[in-house]
Formats: C-alpha cells, structure tokens, sequence
C-alpha cells in the first residue's frame, strides 16, 4: 500500500505493509515474551509460559525482565514494569518501537511518522524526520536510522538533523532496519517473481559506511540467505543472524545465516519446516524464532532448535 508523505517540497511516498504477525523478545535465557494473534504469553524460567494478555501482539521491546512494551493488533501501546501484568497505554497505531532505556522509545506509526516517547510509552509525539519513513532503529536518545525506500538516513542529535545515504534501486523498495550499540543492518526487500524475491543487505558497523554483505540468489556477486529474507537480530560488534525461507524446496525450508565478523564470512544452517516470523537473539549461539504456532529455541546458533 502506497501512502503520499507530507512535508514541505516534493511530494514523497511510502509503501506501508502489513503489520507483522508475531514477535519474540528475551531480556536473558530466563525471562522473555512472545506475541502472537492468539496473545501475549511470558516466562520467568525460559521454560514455562504463562497468558499474560489474549490481545493479539504484533511488536515487543523488552529493555530488562522487568520493564518491557508491546503493541497490540489493535493499536494500542501494553507495558509491564514487573514483568508479569500489563497496563494499556496510548493508541499511537504503531507499526514498530523500540525503547533505548526506561523512559525514551522511538516508533513509526501506520502513517509512517516517526514518534517518540519521553515517558515510557503513556504519550507519544511526533519526532523531527526527513518525510514519511518505513523503518526505525535506535541505540540511544540521540544515535539513529530512518529508512524509506532505497535510502537509509543517520542521526547523532535525536533527529535534529539527518544524513542520507542512497543505498538501493529507488522508492518501490520495503527497508526494514536493525541496530544494536554502534551497528546497523538493512535489508531492502525488492518484490517478488518465480518463487524468489530480490533483496539486498547493508550494513555499517560502529559509524562507517555502508557496505552490502547479502543479496537475493538472483545475482551472483554476494552470498544469499535463502530465497526470501525474513526477520533478522542484530548482535552488535560486527554480529548479526538473519532468517530466509525457500517455499519451492521440496517440503519447505527455512535456513538461518549468522555472521560474527560484519558480513566477511557467514554459518549457515538450514532446516524443514516453516518460515520464521519473529526471531531474538541474545549472543551468536543463544536465540528464540516463532515458526508456524510454535516457539523454538536453539543454544548452539541454529544447528538443533527444540521447543523450551
């Protein structure tokens, strides 16, 4: 869906998709959350897990086990400051958010504004950006990216001004960003044809400048991760794992590509089964993906995932 972005000049535009269908966020290999359309469910030992709302959940941020948001189907802002029961805050209609300590959270809404909140997520305002945009990241109150179209966008003064760096083909491109400490990954996803959908991945690692480390299978120059790129968490220091899929290989596949050294080399493992739709990862080896209705998790970077 294209929508007109309003700001002074020239008139830009963005493609908003649709919200994502589940997400998973671990604060430690104890205590954790996972949305879904069925609800929010939490654990307090990495192993059981307890109904803590059946809103349905699209996004979670989870800053420590105690203090955690989440954004439920309907629009509205759900925190936890115990890590048990959540209040239901604002309705901002948030698309994706992230909180950068107990109070500061940046997010982009359905209409593509990026807001922020200074009062851990009871109100939100809309913040100082270069137009519309598709996808957020933040590491700090005041370190940033912006993403629309084929072009990223930094801040280092809370988004009192903006560089741009034009990284991929033009405005029909999704971005969907990833930051952790001084590091941020892009992945652009550029439509699909013939079971296979061209994408490219960027990154820049502690303030230098982009370089493409993965791209779709058809081109040759760069590794792939599989047909489709899904979701990603981004490790910092250089690390990062991304989650692809290929429907037409046999039965399904869904293969997992981590990196510890900014994309110079990649591990790769693959496995049948359904697509990853939400995914977090601690460290390299230690991290959580739904597929399908069912949360799996691996200790040893994607080569045995089982159920907690």
């Amino acid at each position: 869906m294209a929508r007109p972005g309003a700001g002074a000049g020239a008139t830009a535009f963005v493609i908003v998709p649709l919200p994502p269908a589940s997400a998973v966020a671990f604060a430690d290999t104890r205590h954790g959350w996972v949305g879904s359309a069925h609800g929010l469910l939490g654990t307090s030992d990495g192993r059981t897990f307890r109904i803590e709302t059946r809103s349905a959940i699209i996004g979670i941020s989870a800053f420590d086990r105690a203090r955690a948001w989440a954004i439920s189907g309907d629009g509205f802002v759900l925190r936890t400051s115990d890590g048990r029961r959540w209040s239901r805050l604002g309705v901002p209609h948030l698309l994706r958010m992230q909180f950068v300590d107990a109070l500061v959270g940046f997010g982009v809404t359905r209409d593509s504004v990026l807001v922020r909140s200074d009062d851990s997520g009871k109100s939100w305002r809309q913040a100082r950006a270069p137009g519309p945009v598709r996808s957020e990241c933040f590491t700090t109150r005041r370190d940033g990216w912006v993403a629309r179209g084929g072009s990223v966008w930094t801040t280092h003064d809370g988004g009192q001004r903006w560089a741009r760096a034009r990284l991929g083909a033009g405005p029909q491109e999704l971005p969907d960003l990833g930051c952790r400490n001084g590091d941020v990954w892009a992945v652009f996803h550029e439509g699909a044809a013939a079971g296979t959908e061209g994408y490219h991945v960027f990154r820049s690692l502690a303030g230098g400048s982009w370089r493409p480390v993965l791209a779709s299978p058809f081109q040759r120059k760069l590794p792939s991760i599989s047909n489709y790129a899904g979701p990603f968490s981004v490790l910092g220091r250089g690390g990062a794992v991304f989650t692809g899929s290929c429907a037409p290989c046999g039965s399904g596949t869904a293969t997992l590509v981590r990196t510890r050294n900014g994309g110079a080399s990649f591990t790769r493992s693959t496995r049948r089964g359904p697509p990853a739709t939400a995914v977090d990862f601690l460290d390299n080896r230690r991290g959580w993906i739904v597929a399908g209705r069912r949360l799996l998790r691996t200790v040893d970077g994607g080569r045995h995932w089982r159920v907690p």
